[in-house]
């Protein structure tokens, strides 16, 4: 009996430590941060990061190589699920396979408005 509740403990007790002590680390660096800032704008300085963002909404600004990536990737969980059947766990492929699609998408949409103001 206690060999089957260490072996839980193991399972399920470590990952979610370590999950809770990355999460808690973050929230503290998230702190630290907020701090920093207060006591810059109480000296009347202007954070770095204020200066940089012009608007709220973050752009993504990543390569194609990635949104090539995510697509093949859930291309290739879709394909591997699809040999236990038809089924709603093709929903686990098919959603990568989705964002990865849309993300080449909005790329070479906003590739063919940047020619054009090029032009």
């Amino acid at each position: 009996m206690l060999d089957l509740s260490l072996a839980t403990l193991v399972v399920f007790g470590f990952p979610a430590l370590i999950v809770t002590l990355v999460l808690a680390f973050a929230a503290f660096q998230r702190y630290l941060k907020h701090k920093e800032w207060m006591a810059m704008i109480n000296q009347g300085m202007v954070p770095e990061d204020w200066e940089e963002k012009k608007s709220p909404v973050r752009q993504w600004q990543g390569s194609s190589y990635s949104a090539v990536i995510i697509t093949l990737v859930g291309i290739a969980i879709t394909l591997g699920l699809s040999t236990i059947g038809i089924g709603p766990w093709l929903i686990g492929g098919l959603v990568p396979t989705a964002i990865g699609c849309g993300l080449l998408i909005g790329q070479f949409l906003s590739e063919s408005k940047a020619a054009k103001k090029d032009e």
